[in-house]
């Protein structure tokens, strides 16, 4: 147990938590899962809250690094491959744990400055993929976390078909 900190607790706690979702967020098992005890974990965490604060921003971080890998750099040619590009990384099933852990945040009332500010950093990774030269870049920048936000949904529902067809009618046929 010696030689841990939260730097290299967090990327264990997160892949707990993706394996287990937050139903699995109870301080034993994430410490045996991190290695360490209930004790320090509250040490390095100060709170259990705290804690799922903190991983969950990891896990947050790394859905950001899997778009950051599965995208081209910098702006999008347009908005229907922009959303189309996300919408494979949401369907990757590398990503499932991501979305089932962000459907759990989102339906705790508790949780909901969290989901705010997860939402607006993702917010801010759109507005960084953006096809230039757009009208209203906030509006689409909203439409497109609205249809990403939506399309977690209906991926969840097994209704993929749905997300596929919106893509043209929202921002025009793909390629």
């Amino acid at each position: 147990m010696t030689g841990l900190s939260k730097e290299t607790l967090l990327p264990r706690l997160a892949a707990h938590l993706l394996d287990q979702g937050l139903a699995g967020a109870s301080l034993r098992p994430m410490a045996r899962a991190a290695g360490t005890s209930d004790r320090m974990l509250i040490y390095h965490f100060g709170t259990k809250e705290e804690l799922i604060v903190e991983t969950l921003g990891v896990v947050a971080a790394d859905l950001s690094a899997r778009l950051d890998t599965a995208l081209p750099p910098g702006p999008a040619n347009d908005m229907a491959t922009l959303a189309g590009q996300v919408l494979m990384v949401i369907r990757a099933p590398a990503a499932a744990g991501h979305f089932r852990i962000w459907l759990e945040v989102l339906s705790d009332p508790e949780r909901q400055a969290l989901a705010g500010a997860i939402l607006d950093g993702f917010h801010g990774w759109v507005a960084a993929h953006l096809p230039q030269g757009l009208p209203d870049p906030e509006g689409s920048a909203a439409a497109l976390l609205t249809f990403v936000e939506g399309a977690v949904i209906l991926e969840a529902a097994g209704r993929g078909a749905v997300t596929d067809r919106a893509i043209g009618a929202l921002f025009g046929s793909k390629d």
